[in-house]
């Protein structure tokens, strides 16, 4: 829905198709250059994240019993987290919990793209006449239901 603050300008329809083709490359290419940034900005923090610990963190973590390797930024924000979720900050534990995937909705999302998957398998292989099974055990998980596929003999006459 257009902003009705907005530049009426840019409500205005497109004309030709000449007009659509520049809207559209200008689009795509704004469009990239974001995708660009995020992508840079994510690699940025990953390699702050994975650089050693330095000062008073690295000797904290040594403190902790960490090997040196495994003394990095990303360790000791974890460490911190876990110290204000023990202390009680209900915020530090839930987002704790949800980095660790022990977040009970995001089991639920992963089981059900799980599932989707398998149907999708399931339905390309039913063309083949082949069996496919779906479901499974993983991570402690109870087997889901197996769908058989058996195909329909036809007999003479029908």
């Amino acid at each position: 829905m257009a902003n009705p603050k907005g530049n009426p300008q840019n409500l205005q329809p497109v004309r030709t198709k000449e007009e659509a083709k520049k809207r559209g490359a200008a689009g795509g290419k704004k469009s990239g250059a974001a995708r660009r940034k995020k992508r840079d900005a994510r690699q940025a923090i990953r390699y702050v994240l994975d650089m050693a610990a330095t000062g008073k963190l690295d000797e904290k973590l040594e403190g902790l019993g960490f090997d040196e390797e495994d003394r990095t930024n990303m360790t000791g924000l974890t460490v911190a987290m876990m110290m204000r979720a023990a202390s009680g900050d209900v915020s530090a534990y839930k987002a704790l919990m949800d980095y660790g995937g022990f977040h009970p909705d995001q089991k639920l999302k992963e089981r059900e793209s799980r599932a989707r998957v398998s149907s999708m398998e399931t339905s390309t292989r039913r063309d083949t006449g082949m069996l496919a099974p779906t479901g499974g055990m993983d991570d402690g998980e109870e087997a889901g239901d197996t769908i058989i596929y058996i195909p329909e003999i036809e007999k003479d006459g029908e």
